[in-house]
């Protein structure tokens, strides 16, 4: 007992004192570096946005300024695949559902050629040079999407949404799930690799969240290892952001260059479908 005594007038103790202490820590100078995002959609317009990075504690204004200050233009932007070569327009054009912003395009639409190459070059205003490469992949498509009702309340539903997986070769697969519409924040976004399969069937699920009338829309988006690796270490990055404890985690891109780019040039091949819970 007296030990105990003494180990809680001790803890008290130390809670009294102030043993807090402010720290200096000196960041080295940051360069803002050219970012591409660049995915090459099957029947899809050519479509790429070019970016600079800020450094962490730059200035970051949603102000009117915003996009003169963060997009890239007066760049030479070419895709090149099956003997010809798009030239990429620096013009601003936004899609919608989901929205994105994009500010160099082309009339032309990506082929889906399976095994297609594409080779990505830009160069910038200041004469360095960003380059990638990219192979179109076959569509996976979504086998079936299952509705389940639960049996302990009739009144709330669950999907089982089944693929087919190619086990002679390794893919890597992005499945998303919206409710509503594509513009909404995805109930599910994850990565998947078949590197552990046994079976060729892969299900995702949900849980018993789902009622009558709701709108669900699947996503599978058959993915290179380059975006598999690039999204990655995304979520990683951002998820540091938010942990100081957590180690900072590098942005693992597949373009370069001398511009010394950050980024991804990649194609997605996506199969979706969109189920109304009924009975």
């Amino acid at each position: 007992m007296k030990n105990l005594i003494f180990a809680l007038l001790t803890t008290l103790s130390l809670a009294a004192c102030n043993l807090t202490q402010d720290v200096d820590i000196e960041l080295p100078d940051y360069s803002g570096q050219p970012v591409v995002e660049c995915y090459l959609e099957p029947g899809q317009p050519f479509r790429l946005l070019l970016t600079k990075s800020y450094g962490f504690f730059d200035p970051f204004g949603l102000d009117s300024n915003f996009l003169d200050q963060t997009l890239l233009e007066g760049a030479l932007v070419t895709i090149s695949y099956e003997g010809r070569t798009d030239t990429l327009a620096n013009t601003l054009m936004p899609t919608f559902s989901p929205f994105k912003i994009y500010n160099y395009n082309s009339s032309s639409v990506v082929p889906s050629t399976v095994g297609t190459t594409f080779n990505l070059n830009i160069v910038l205003p200041d004469g360095t040079n960003i380059t990638g490469q990219t192979t179109m992949l076959p569509r996976v498509p979504i086998d079936s999407v299952v509705l389940e009702w639960s049996e302990t309340n009739d009144t709330s539903a669950r999907i089982l949404t089944y693929i087919t997986d190619d086990l002679s070769t390794e893919n890597f697969y992005r499945r998303l799930l919206n409710y509503s519409n594509l513009d909404s924040v995805p109930e599910q976004d994850f990565l998947v690799s078949d590197r552990l399969n046994t079976t060729d069937q892969i299900a995702f699920g949900t849980g018993y969240d789902l009622v009558e009338g709701d709108t669900v829309i699947n996503s599978l988006l058959h993915i290179e290892l380059a975006y598999y690796n690039y999204y990655e270490s995304v979520q990683l990055a951002i998820q540091g952001n938010l942990n100081p404890f957590a180690q900072p985690s590098p942005i693992k891109s597949n373009v370069t260059g001398t511009a010394n780019p950050l980024g991804i040039f990649t194609t997605l091949v996506v199969d979706r479908n969109t189920l109304i819970v009924t009975r």
